[in-house]
């Protein structure tokens, strides 16, 4: 007779029924099973006793779970969430600047509308609707109970409330630099560290003490944060990379509470020195630290980049501190100043009106004199018709080709081998032109569909350097522009990038709009975590104004060679 895994018989015939408990209900929070003699050996009665028995199991996990967390547990969850989100904002303006106006007006608008949801108990009137909010909160946290319990009542009414909170927070943060007091020091304020310092790379193995180690502590906060949703995996790599780098200063069992400000002077002076791409080149992958630092003729880090690795630092450690495990975060605002016109100094520039018609008329009219390969054509075109990033283009799936209703699409994602997006903001739909269309872009998809290929430009490798649009880029930058040319230092495959940003602003599209279009963050934690998204017939409509058949408004020639930029 079938016996099944509820029903358990003992050595001496005995029938026991047993249930797994989940540690969400043990009052230890941890698993185990529960045991009970059916007092019968007959595997009939033993049967029809467990069934009453496996009702009430069901209900024991199905609802007993909803009752398990206490008020004062989601009160707590509610401040870390938006605790988290207040530090976030507070470093932006620590280290970028006050809000602007708009920015500005923005909170103070929230605000002043959530006090009044709260008073007329009235759902927050965000862009995504208050249930699908809060649904997306208790996804990311799993919480222990549904919309039908009473713990999502309190929800219902402190998520407001910590909104509020939120909100007041950050715009105190910003009005406290309307005023200087000269009576007391900053204790913000720590000098860049030159070159010439002496580094201290060799790890440090004090005894380990009572507390967490870094690297213990490191590999929490990236399983939270990914657990979370707030990481893709290139950033995830990344921040593992930045991590890293502290374990291999101060070696693996160093407390974090032990690091003292001394410790963030030896993180910025290594920093300095740091060769870029030191896991990636050739001359220094899989070396030793402190080998690294003393070779020359190598490339350091940009100052942008150092501040990238101490703004991790800055989020570390103040996960650190919210968890009690440390009493200050050593790396609050640390990051390096940079020179205002040197950041407002351009790297890059789009193209010309005249510029993108010479590449158009060489990639569509003179395809086999300058585009002989597929990606050599499809590539830049759909670059010119999205704004999308290199990498973003070669890494396409036929399955990534989409129609909803009358209206094709790019759904840009990185689900798949190999596909990786640079922020969780780059994960969108982009509608496709209607000049691709027209171009018959939908016909090479099908002929590639026939042939049974899955990636749209099958042919290109991977690089591990550059990612898989290497080839592309390649024979844009080196070969396409300088025929045409067109060449220079600021004018390379991105620009198409910047180009369609431009495009995109003069026809007066929305700046949200462009930004979910091209895979920009929206400005203001706020709008970027609690905006639903724009539906797809108004990032059509905002792409289909991208229009490269006018003539320039400039007939002067001076004006013509010299574009506003």
């Amino acid at each position: 007779m079938f016996v099944p895994t509820y029903l358990l018989k003992s050595r001496h015939g005995l029938f026991y029924f047993r249930w797994p408990l989940p540690k969400l209900l043990h009052p230890h929070g941890k698993a185990e099973t529960i045991k009970l003699s059916l007092q019968t050996r007959d595997p009939q009665k033993a049967l029809r006793l467990s069934r009453s028995l496996i009702q009430i199991g069901e209900q024991l996990n199905d609802h007993g779970i909803a009752y398990g967390m206490r008020y004062d547990e989601l009160h707590g969850l509610l401040k870390r969430h938006f605790r988290e989100l207040l530090d976030t904002v507070k470093n932006e303006i620590d280290i970028q600047g006050r809000l602007n106006e708009k920015t500005r007006a923005d909170y103070q608008q929230r605000l002043a509308t959530t006090e009044r949801e709260i008073a007329e108990d009235k759902p927050l009137s965000f862009g995504t609707g208050y249930e699908t909010l809060l649904a997306s909160f208790m996804k990311q946290y799993n919480v222990p109970f549904s919309g039908a319990d009473q713990q999502y009542q309190w929800l219902e009414r402190d998520f407001k409330k910590a909104v509020r909170s939120f909100l007041k927070a950050a715009l105190d943060h910003d009005a406290s630099y309307d005023d200087f007091d000269l009576n007391t020091s900053d204790e913000r304020i720590i000098s860049a560290p030159t070159l010439g310092a002496n580094l201290s790379p060799a790890p440090m193995e004090p005894p380990i003490s009572a507390g967490v180690t870094i690297q213990e502590l490191a590999k929490r906060f990236i399983m939270e944060r990914k657990r979370g949703g707030n990481w893709v995996e290139t950033t995830v790599s990344g921040k593992e990379e930045y991590l890293g780098l502290l374990t291999e200063l101060f070696g693996t069992n160093r407390d974090i509470a032990t690091l003292t400000h001394k410790d963030v002077t030896t993180v910025k002076e290594t920093l300095f020195a740091l060769p870029k791409h030191r896991h990636k080149k050739q001359a220094t992958i899989g070396k030793p630290l402190a080998e690294i630092l003393t070779m020359t003729n190598l490339s350091r880090l940009s100052v942008p980049s150092i501040n990238k690795y101490l703004q991790t630092y800055n989020d570390f450690f103040g996960y650190a501190h919210q968890h009690g495990h440390i009493k200050h975060n050593l790396f609050a605002a640390v990051a390096i100043k940079q020179n205002r016109q040197r950041l407002q100094a351009k790297t890059r520039e789009g193209f010309t009106p005249e510029q993108v018609r010479t590449i158009l008329e060489a990639i569509v009219d003179g395809g086999f004199l300058h585009a002989r390969k597929p990606h050599q054509k499809w590539g830049p075109l759909i670059g010119l018709y999205t704004g999308a990033r290199l990498n973003e283009i070669a890494q396409i799936d036929l399955t990534d080709i989409k129609q909803e209703g009358e209206i094709w699409f790019f759904d840009l994602n990185d689900e798949g081998d190999e596909k990786k997006l640079k922020t969780l903001s780059a994960k969108r739909r982009v509608p496709i032109h209607k000049d691709l269309l027209a171009l018959g872009f939908l016909d090479y998809v099908q002929s590639l569909r026939q042939r049974g290929v899955s990636k749209l430009f099958h042919d290109l490798s991977t690089s591990v350097e550059h990612g898989r649009g290497r080839a592309i880029g390649r024979w844009f930058n080196e070969t396409l522009l300088p025929s045409l040319g067109i060449k220079t230092k600021l004018l390379v495959f991105h620009s198409l990038r910047q180009t369609v940003v431009t495009k995109l602003v003069n026809a007066q599209v929305d700046g949200p709009l462009i930004k979910a279009l091209v895979g920009h963050s929206q400005q203001g934690v706020t709008y970027q975590s609690y905006f639903g998204g724009h539906t797809l017939h108004l990032l059509n409509d905002a792409i289909q104004k991208l229009d490269f058949t006018q003539e320039p408004a400039a007939t002067d020639p001076q004006a013509r060679e010299h574009p506003t930029r």
